[in-house]
């Protein structure tokens, strides 16, 4: 006589400890239920607070007072206020007119330098709000100081500054204007529903107008959720001395670890 057999429709213990640890593993919304068709409320009340805070970090400009408190000079691009900026990305790829001028100036005055140091790679750090105005008055003080702490040691850093409505094509016309070897900008990213205050690291090898996209390395996702800030200074320094030694940055120096790897 057949028997009707009734399968266990519940998920395996092992699939749902799988789950489990996914969901412990990525700031993704998962296996949030749902109310009928819907979200439930707490899901839909976060997502909107996340939402809101991701539109704040790119609209709200850094603070007025940030570059002067941690001992940076602010410059501004060509674009004249933050909802320009975000309307026309090209005029945050270049400096103001009159803040070139005074970049020029300021550095053609610098005093001389010895031997020992002019044989170190020279090196801009830029820090540019980007994206996020929150990422940058979060994280980047102290990005800065831990990254000039690792770079002190093999490079001549020979500024560091604030550009304020700034694109990451601007430390072209920074290279341009004060042609150091190296150039490397941190910048507030573009915020998701995770977090909105990640940084990027943009570095790239004696930049020039000329240059382009693939000339440029990145390192994204600085944040305490991410990669923390200690683990990212490592992670550019060791980035800026491979570009040094191969004199070069992006798909070309990409190019020149793989060759390398591979002759080992």
């Amino acid at each position: 006589m057949a028997h009707n057999v009734v399968k266990d429709k519940s998920p395996r213990r092992g699939a749902a400890d799988d789950f489990a640890a996914m969901r412990r593993a990525t700031p993704a919304r998962l296996g949030i239920g749902r109310a009928g068709p819907r979200y439930p409320t707490h899901a839909l009340l976060e997502f909107r607070a996340d939402h809101a805070r991701a539109v704040d970090a790119v609209r709200i400009e850094v603070p007025r007072d940030f570059p002067a408190r941690n001992s940076m000079p602010e410059l501004r691009t060509r674009a004249p206020n933050r909802q320009i900026y975000l309307l026309r990305p090209d005029l945050g790829r270049m400096l103001a007119d009159d803040d070139a001028e005074r970049l020029a100036q300021r550095y053609a005055r610098r005093a001389r330098i010895s031997a020992a140091d002019r044989a170190k790679p020279s090196v801009v750090i830029v820090v540019g709000d980007g994206l996020s105005s929150a990422a940058v008055g979060a994280h980047a003080p102290t990005m800065v100081c831990a990254l000039k702490s690792k770079l002190a040691v093999r490079f001549r850093v020979i500024g560091s500054f604030f550009i304020r409505n700034a694109r990451v094509r601007v430390e072209d016309h920074i290279g341009e204007i004060l042609r150091p070897d190296l150039v490397c900008m941190i910048i507030g990213e573009r915020p998701g529903l995770a977090t909105a205050e990640s940084l990027s690291a943009y570095v790239i090898w004696r930049p020039r107008l000329a240059s382009l996209e693939p000339d440029r390395t990145v390192i994204s996702n600085i944040h305490p959720g991410g990669l923390g800030i200690a683990a990212a200074a490592k992670k550019i320094a060791r980035l800026c001395a491979d570009a040094a030694a191969y004199q070069a940055s992006g798909s070309a120096l990409a190019t020149a670890l793989a060759r390398s790897h591979r002759a080992d």
